[in-house]
């Protein structure tokens, strides 16, 4: 099992990266069989998509390879950062018929948008597979430190976190099926709906 752990800030030192090495650490723990690998934006150097643009070959590489993802998203403005979302131009086939947990950052009380806004507008041409479960990690600077360190008094979200991963992991293991039917290799109606 392949687990590819998205941190989708393009700042040098985020939060969202605190929270995804958090994640990764956890991710270890709960299944020590599975290959975990951290995507960092802020090291992509991705540029912004256009028409004819050739993508990197390692990120490519790296989401194709993947049988799940956890999106670590900060929330910039009550939005996704674009960046991130442009991950999809390029990377759009990497994720079909894959699951991801999506993990929401924010300094203060915010987050909640980037939940519903990857739902409703990233999964039609990529067939991805966001499952029920996801996490706000409000006020993250007292919820996990810059080491990924869990710091918080309440073990709440560092639960939550637990929780997540373990469904994302049975998802893994279930949607590897799916990619290996005959419909899926088929691919009749490649961009959805």
């Amino acid at each position: 099992m392949n687990i590819c752990i998205i941190s989708a800030s393009t700042r040098e030192k985020s939060a969202s990266l605190n929270v995804a090495n958090f994640v990764c650490t956890q991710l270890k723990q709960l299944s020590v069989t599975s290959q975990v690998s951290i995507l960092n934006l802020h090291q992509a150097n991705l540029p912004m998509w256009q028409e004819g643009l050739t993508p990197n070959s390692d990120i490519e590489i790296q989401l194709n390879q993947a049988d799940g993802f956890v999106f670590v998203v900060p929330e910039w403005h009550g939005m996704t950062p674009p960046a991130f979302k442009n991950i999809f131009f390029f990377f759009n086939a990497c994720f079909a018929h894959k699951p991801v947990y999506i993990v929401t950052v924010s300094a203060g009380t915010g987050g909640r948008y980037p939940i519903s806004e990857l739902r409703m507008s990233s999964y039609k041409n990529s067939f991805i597979n966001y499952i029920p479960v996801s996490t706000v990690v409000d006020h993250v600077n007292d919820t996990i430190n810059d080491k990924g360190e869990f710091i918080a008094q309440s073990d709440f979200i560092a639960q939550r976190i637990d929780e997540g991963l373990q469904f994302l992991l049975e998802y893994s293991h279930a949607l590897c099926q799916v990619r290996d039917s005959a419909i899926f290799k088929e691919k009749r109606f490649k961009n959805g709906l």
